[in-house]
């Protein structure tokens, strides 16, 4: 997922047409399955949830322990801070959506299977994931630059994507970043207005209809 300054604009618009709710699906990663016997799954579901809603700034730790159900103090036994909650989080998230993006990336199949199962992946992590979706796309610009080594970003990982449809002659001979961002900000953007919208049809059944609309963005 790339194209930050897109994903901001498009997930205002999610955010002022439906509030996100906190739910047992709404993060599955790391942070969340890490201590399963203490209070750190549902205060990492409830920082989720109101990270996405209103923002990290607009986020105080004394609104994270009331939507936990939890004393303030609870929060500190497991995280340093509000800062420290927000970046594993992201992290968390964020590796487990670029990890699942890299196996499609460089496993087997031409470009247009690979781009199909990217569509899939991008639909999963929206109709899975839904807060921590949108948690993801308003805070990537806030955390990307500072990645772990061990962290593909996913705008290396799309740009990869790209050049190998160019080595192949598949996809056009443009930028091949300017091609990542282009094609991560539709994906985006077709996410975020399914949940702006209210959920009304089931994503998965546009899933060919976006495909064709992707490659023929990219594809020769």
């Amino acid at each position: 997922m790339a194209g930050t300054t897109l994903r901001a604009k498009l997930t205002w618009f999610a955010l002022t047409s439906s509030s996100v709710d906190v739910s047992d699906r709404s993060l599955t990663m790391q942070t969340l399955e890490q201590k399963p016997d203490t209070k750190r799954p549902v205060i990492v579901r409830a920082a989720t949830s109101l990270f996405a809603e209103r923002g990290i700034d607009g986020t105080s730790m004394r609104d994270i322990a009331e939507a936990a159900g939890v004393r303030e103090a609870a929060i500190y036994r497991h995280f340093a801070g509000k800062d420290d909650l927000a970046r594993e989080i992201f992290l968390s998230w964020y590796s487990w959506y670029c990890k699942k993006l890299e196996d499609i990336v460089s496993g087997s199949g031409g470009t247009l299977d690979k781009l199909r199962e990217i569509v899939r992946h991008e639909f999963s992590a929206v109709t899975e994931h839904s807060e921590a979706f949108v948690y993801f796309c308003e805070n990537e610009s806030r955390f990307v630059r500072s990645l772990p080594p061990e962290i593909v970003s996913g705008r290396r990982v799309f740009t990869a994507f790209i050049k190998a449809g160019q080595a192949r002659g598949e996809v056009f001979a443009g930028s091949p970043e300017l091609l990542a961002d282009m094609l991560s900000g539709a994906l985006c953007a077709v996410a975020l207005t399914w949940l702006r919208t209210g959920r009304r049809k089931k994503l998965n059944t546009q899933l060919e209809e976006v495909v064709r609309g992707c490659w023929h963005m990219i594809s020769t």
